[in-house]
């Protein structure tokens, strides 16, 4: 196999934030986070002590996610839903730009946001990861200029998409595909080594995990945690390893569940 089985586990952040999901069944997506030895859970905030709990003792860390899935809280609130978390136990950070403002050019605003977060989550010794939410941003120059402002913040890593933002389509229905294999190049070619790259949204099979790491993501938000790794363990024990779906290559026509 091209990559280890520890290497492409450790890029998963195991994702329990669909609203509907109960404490019981985070509680055992935290179990299959630690059965499957995986970088993080990432789980609604309310939950992250529950997190904390279930993983004692295992090497997966908990992360939490801030002004989701639209990033249209302040920063204030941001800012201390961050401080919240942290205190709650959890070691990254995901959270999601204002959109309308990235969309509209405020940078000042953008850019002093994520530096105020930035200074919270690393005073708690958590990392950051910003979230674009990609499906909304129609051109590659706010995308790179989105880049430069989260490595001149200081963040840990750039991210995709939050896999909750549905774009209405011609037929009026909701599609969102999450991240594609253009975005994720154009995000690693515009960040320092420092910064990294997190896939989220869409990457539901093997090969899109392999496909997201060889295009240079780290992580990968994901709840298909299972079948990805049990995937693995079945090729790896038949010798085979073929890449047969790969990532979207445009930022179109593909649904995505996070």
């Amino acid at each position: 196999m091209k990559y280890t089985y520890a290497e492409l586990a450790g890029m998963i952040d195991h994702a329990l934030l669909h609203p509907t999901m109960t404490d019981a069944e985070m509680r055992a997506g935290c179990e299959l986070a630690r059965q499957y030895a995986v970088a993080s859970v990432c789980i609604k905030p309310y939950a992250v002590r529950l997190a904390v709990e279930a993983l004692r003792g295992s090497r997966v860390a908990v992360g939490t996610v801030i002004g989701f899935p639209h990033g249209s809280n302040t920063t204030a609130i941001k800012c201390s839903e961050t401080e919240q978390a942290c205190d709650d136990g959890a070691t990254e950070i995901d959270v999601v730009i204002n959109i309308g403002k990235a969309l509209g050019g405020d940078w000042f605003y953008t850019e002093n946001e994520l530096r105020e977060i930035t200074q919270v989550t690393h005073g708690r010794g958590a990392l950051l990861k910003v979230i674009f939410e990609t499906d909304f941003l129609t051109d590659d120059a706010t995308k790179i200029h989105l880049c430069e402002i989260c490595d001149q913040a200081g963040v840990d890593f750039v991210k995709t998409s939050t896999g909750f933002g549905f774009v209405r389509q011609a037929d009026g229905g909701f599609h969102t595909v999450g991240a594609t294999a253009h975005d994720l190049a154009l995000m690693r070619a515009h960040t320092s080594e420092k910064v990294q790259v997190k896939a989220s949204g869409g990457v539901r099979n093997l090969d899109a995990l392999i496909s997201a790491r060889d295009l240079g993501a780290a992580r990968c938000g994901t709840s298909a945690t299972a079948a990805i790794l049990d995937e693995y363990r079945r090729r790896e024990a038949a010798g085979n390893e073929v890449i047969s779906a790969p990532l979207s290559t445009s930022d179109a026509g593909a649904k995505s569940n996070y």
